[in-house]
């Protein structure tokens, strides 16, 4: 029997919305016995942090939650609902073509890495999460000589004017993943369980992610599949990045990356996540590796 669903969250209209759902069931608005739909007709609603602003009244009985934002989100409410799930829901940007071996969710086209290194990162500092992030890129910025390619959007800040491995504002995120074979984000927080596209993108883009931010994140994600930096300690976090890349790390790992990309293509993906709920399973249990 279908379980008809309607999402809604706080950043975007739900029938807008339903784009990016489709995206995630690769042009399909179903998944297993659950279909999407922005109409009134559903059997449960979907919360993303917060109802859209216009969402009109509705049945609390139905409704579940799922939390995008960390706790010290001005965004997060106490929403009238069944339950609020455990699970942090992870939205990864997600392009339109998702590349690499069929057998690790890709379509067939190899990914060709002919670059080495990449962050992409605004400009933003107003939380404790883009001081560390930012402090880390000009560290990086300043040790690494040659192929650190560093891409963002200026909110204007006049951080990126002072790089000089700064190659501009970037329309596709993606762009700055597929090609690289390393990768360096952070968390704009540092919580248990939550973890964001920051490090799903990546691992969707089969790269190898310098990374900080989810505490426990070794619990949801193979730690052999991204490696973890300390961005408060941004020396010994580059010295370890250096290390890693000039002993060819990403060649000893990529197997692995390659095992959670097909993950977070099929198990931990968003609308699967989602089936899981409407379905009343334990969604944190079954996230879990």
């Amino acid at each position: 029997m279908k379980i008809k669903v309607r999402v809604t969250c706080f950043w975007e209209h739900d029938k807008s919305y339903l784009d990016t759902l489709k995206r995630y069931g690769r042009g399909k608005l179903s998944w297993k016995n659950v279909e999407f739909v922005a109409d009134d007709n559903y059997d449960r609603l979907i919360i993303l942090t917060r109802p859209h602003k216009d969402f009109p009244g509705y049945d609390s009985g139905k409704a579940i939650t799922f939390l995008t934002e960390p706790p010290a989100s001005p965004n997060r409410r106490d929403n009238a609902c069944v339950r609020t799930e455990a699970m942090y829901l992870p939205l990864p940007f997600w392009p339109a073509e998702i590349y690499g071996a069929r057998h690790h969710g890709g379509n067939g086209i190899r990914i060709q890495k002919t670059k080495l290194f990449s962050c992409v990162t605004s400009d933003l500092n107003f939380m404790e999460g883009h001081f560390h992030r930012l402090q880390m890129v000009n560290v990086l910025d300043q040790l690494i000589e040659e192929g650190l390619d560093i891409w963002g959007k200026n909110y204007g800040n006049s951080f990126h004017e002072k790089l000089t491995k700064y190659k501009g504002e970037i329309v596709q995120k993606y762009d700055g993943l597929w090609p690289y074979k390393y990768h360096f984000i952070s968390e704009n927080s540092f919580e248990n369980g939550y973890f964001t596209e920051k490090i799903v993108d990546p691992l969707i883009t089969e790269t190898l992610c310098f990374y900080d931010g989810c505490q426990n994140l070794e619990e949801f994600i193979d730690e052999r599949a991204f490696v973890r930096v300390n961005v408060k300690e941004p020396l010994e976090a580059a010295a370890r990045i250096i290390e890693m890349i000039q002993n060819n790390e990403y060649r000893q790992r990529i197997k692995y990356i390659k095992q959670q990309k097909k993950r977070f293509l099929t198990d931990l993906n968003p609308l699967n996540i989602i089936w899981m709920a409407v379905n009343d399973k334990d969604v944190l249990k079954e996230c879990l590796l």
